[in-house]
């Protein structure tokens, strides 16, 4: 008997609400992005800085102790150290395996065919594959963050104030942690949507991320400015974590939070709203 002998069979079983398709996405965005091996090796060894960190902390506060000179170890920088750390060792691995290449290798493989003919919009395709970037983004963050917040607090403090103040650098660390998966996750998929070739939107995030700050770099040396950070987005990172961990800055910085905060809500705003254009105009043959 042929399948068209069998006539039209009415869906027996529960009927989801359209909205349960965005879940769905990010399940398999999640998926996706755990496959590559950028991914995971980030994930397996972000303790690594945690490790080494905590050593050199365990040694200063030895060391202050010994001096018998009675001043309590500062350990705001070295969560702030940590936060930098992880967003240049770690973060762009990340954003290379599960989004610098996501639309762009769905565009080559003609994967929108099965998205988008499945009851399944550009918004909710989007929103899985920028929240799978972001979650893996804020594990590297937030995992060694919080051991080190956690060694802070159980070894070397004298009192329980500064064990409560040390416990405080929780939250900065997971307003930073908001702010940096967020923007990279978000510039990293709406670049990929420049291109049919995985390998040119991956360079392109590559050359993004690091030219613009190594030029940037040289010249603040030189002019003795940090205004050329705005053409930097890991340098207007920089900044919003210093205001968010109260760091002191040199006083004759003259970028402050508020002139970096616009412009990276821009980049993000800009990235998703390109990625969002591109997807709706995605051939489907439904």
């Amino acid at each position: 008997m042929s399948v068209r002998d069998l006539g039209y069979r009415a869906y027996e079983g529960p009927r989801l609400p359209a909205s349960h398709n965005t879940w769905v996405m990010i399940r398999h965005s999640l998926r996706r992005a755990w496959a590559s091996w950028l991914v995971k090796l980030p994930i397996f060894f972000c303790l690594g800085t945690t490790i080494v960190l905590g050593i050199w902390y365990f040694a200063a506060t030895v060391f202050a102790a010994q001096s018998g000179s009675g001043e309590t170890f500062d350990a705001a920088p070295l969560v702030r150290n940590l936060v930098t750390a992880q967003m240049w060792l770690f973060l762009p691995f990340i954003t290379l395996g599960a989004g610098a290449g996501a639309i762009a290798q769905d565009a080559v493989h003609r994967a929108f065919q099965f998205y988008f003919a499945k009851p399944v919009t550009p918004i909710q395709y989007l929103i899985g594959r920028v929240s799978a970037v972001a979650f893996f983004s804020s594990l590297v963050l937030l995992i060694p963050g919080i051991l080190l917040i956690l060694i802070t607090v159980s070894y070397g403090a004298p009192t329980d104030e500064v064990r409560l103040e040390r416990a405080g650098y929780l939250l900065p660390l997971l307003l930073s942690t908001v702010v940096l998966s967020v923007v990279m996750a978000s510039v990293s998929v709406g670049l990929s949507s420049l291109a049919k070739s995985r390998a040119l939107t991956m360079s392109s995030w590559i050359l993004l991320l690091v030219v613009p700050h190594v030029i940037a770099g040289a010249i603040s040396l030189i002019a003795e400015t940090d205004w050329v950070f705005f053409a930097s987005m890991p340098g207007l990172l920089d900044v919003v974590v210093d205001a968010l961990f109260k760091s002191t800055r040199d006083p004759e910085a003259h970028l402050e939070w508020w002139h970096a905060a616009p412009v990276l809500a821009a980049l993000t705003g800009g990235s998703l709203y390109l990625a969002h254009w591109r997807l709706t105009r995605a051939e489907v043959i439904t």
